[in-house]
């Protein structure tokens, strides 16, 4: 499709078909506590779901990343957009139904510059209580891919009201394909809980900051 400046347009047909065939995030529920939080039930479509976490478990290129609040796995997909068989994760449209998504439930107008990555835990690895305050991270969606973890698995995505284990508030069962969403800010306190068998795959949606033109991570793509 042209349009009238003989500009090349996508199609709207294929971009909706391919949307339908990637993503769902069609229930979305608001919580406020212990800070304001989104939680999806079924982020993709259960084909792409499985196609993706099947391209999870095979893959080789990660990268260990070690510091005083972590320690995990972790690829960047700006590096595999040669891999066809998950391109529907970066399409335009598919990210543009992400991002209107978020926008309608956490009422914040969040940018069309998203990050994408993925990590990968191993039994003992954990992430320890943090928040992530970045000048050019507003919001982060964390999705749950597996094919099933028991409850003595380890590894929940934990929200708390402050930095001390006490201040525990909630805890996220390891249903696959679910998504949590928050704002990255001082006080969305988190944690991942010590995995202790299996291995724990997420997939990880950033929203640059639009306030931020000059980015020290310039690896995003673009919704539509």
């Amino acid at each position: 499709m042209i349009d009238p400046e003989g500009v090349k347009m996508a199609n709207p047909a294929r971009v909706m078909e391919v949307r339908d065939d990637v993503i769902a995030f069609d229930t979305v529920v608001r919580r406020t506590e212990p800070y304001l939080h989104i939680v999806s039930p079924r982020f993709y479509t259960e084909a792409f779901a499985d196609t993706l976490l099947g391209w999870l478990e095979t893959e080789s290129n990660w990268a260990l990343n070690e510091s005083m609040r972590y320690e995990q796995y972790e690829l960047g997909f700006s590096h595999f957009t040669h891999c066809t068989e998950i391109a529907g994760l970066w399409d335009g449209g598919v990210l543009a139904h992400i991002r209107d998504g978020v926008r309608r439930a956490i009422g914040f107008p969040v940018s069309s510059r998203i990050n994408i990555s993925a990590h990968k835990m191993f039994p003992g690895q954990q992430t320890y209580i943090h928040t992530d305050k970045v000048d050019h991270e507003t919001h982060r969606v964390v999705v749950t891919l597996n094919r099933g973890r028991p409850a003595d698995s380890g590894g929940n995505l934990v929200l708390l009201s402050g930095p001390r284990p006490a201040d525990m508030s909630v805890v996220f069962k390891q249903i696959s394909n679910s998504a949590v969403g928050f704002a990255l800010d001082p006080k969305s306190f988190h944690a991942v809980g010590r995995v202790k068998a299996g291995t724990r795959f997420t997939l990880i949606y950033t929203f640059f900051s639009d306030a931020v033109r000059d980015l020290p991570n310039p690896n995003f793509f673009v919704a539509s």
